[in-house]
């Protein structure tokens, strides 16, 4: 008897086991936040975001240290503490989402860093303020995009809450542009009629075409050219499209025109420029109605239409300074 319920009392523990095993561990709940659950798009935006602050972060530092200009100084130390802040907000948030972001920058973003370095003075203040309106463009457009199309409710959110951040740096880099570009190079820019500019070809460093002069932006106040507007053909006029370069950042080389520090890859990847009824323009001044024609409004660059035609709301657009 005594052995029959020791063989009794050992089967009922036999069964129980695996009843308490599975009642001591708990029971993985799924998570809204998991990185499994982040759609490549919102994943795409995260990653592209990252790099972004950490390229502004780290030029912004070179401005305070290598800029002639005290504005320029300036604008890089907001830089600086602005995409801090929305950079540490972007690492909290992926790390409850499990996401996992660069930590390093890229070749492209490296590259552009490593020619801002070896820079001082007028030349850095001229090429880091181009590539800051550059850069606030494209990012412009990548969170208005994330705004109105992520997937993910809080990279949705936080899109929306960087955008105005991000709309204001774009109008203080477009502002603080010519402002540059006319202390370095105003000297040298008198001495040269932009007259003689219209119709040249354009070549980077390297001697590679990068278009031929369709036009050339003037500032409204004082006339003198800030941004000159390239053709770049297509084939059978696939891709052809018009982008607008520094001034500054314009030598004459006998019959030609080199731009400095720009290459053809980076003005491959440059929006599509927009005319507007305030754009004030040699071509506008001389009546040539067909300026800034590249295919009817079709739009090459792949941005949104806002993103690329100069409405007043469209804070991307390539549309140039005009101060009223």
């Amino acid at each position: 008897m005594k052995r029959h319920h020791l063989l009794a009392t050992a089967a009922l523990v036999l069964f129980a086991a695996p009843a308490l095993s599975l009642a001591q561990t708990p029971t993985p709940t799924a998570k809204v936040t998991e990185k499994g659950q982040v759609a490549q798009q919102d994943m795409t935006f995260a990653n592209k975001a990252a790099m972004s602050d950490m390229f502004e972060i780290q030029a912004g530092k070179l401005a305070q240290d290598q800029a002639k200009e005290k504005d320029v100084k300036q604008f890089g130390s907001h830089m600086v503490s602005d995409h801090t802040k929305t950079s540490d907000a972007m690492k909290e948030m992926a790390q409850k989402k499990s996401m996992t972001l660069p930590t390093k920058l890229d070749s492209e973003h490296q590259q552009k860093l490593d020619k801002l370095r070896g820079m001082k003075g007028e030349q850095f203040d001229s090429a880091y303020m181009q590539g800051q309106v550059d850069a606030h463009q494209t990012a412009v457009s990548l969170f208005r995009d994330q705004a109105q199309n992520g997937k993910d409710a809080d990279l949705k959110r936080f899109a929306e809450q960087t955008l105005p951040t991000l709309e204001q740096h774009l109008r203080m880099a477009r502002d603080q542009r010519p402002a540059v570009a006319s202390a370095g190079g105003a000297a040298a820019q008198q001495g040269t009629s932009i007259e003689k500019m219209m119709g040249k070809d354009v070549y980077g460093e390297n001697g590679k075409k990068l278009g031929d002069v369709a036009d050339i932006i003037l500032d409204s106040q004082t006339g003198k050219a800030t941004q000159v507007i390239l053709n770049r053909g297509g084939v059978l006029g696939i891709g052809a499209k018009q982008v607008a370069l520094d001034y500054n950042l314009l030598r004459a080389d006998g019959d030609r025109v080199v731009a400095r520090q720009v290459t053809e890859d980076q003005v491959k990847q440059m929006a599509e420029f927009k005319y507007d009824d305030n754009t004030v323009s040699l071509g506008k001044r001389n009546g040539d109605h067909n300026t800034g024609s590249t295919g009817g409004n079709a739009n090459h660059s792949g941005m949104s239409d806002d993103a690329t035609h100069g409405t007043a709301n469209s804070l991307d657009s390539t549309k140039p300074r005009n101060p009223q």
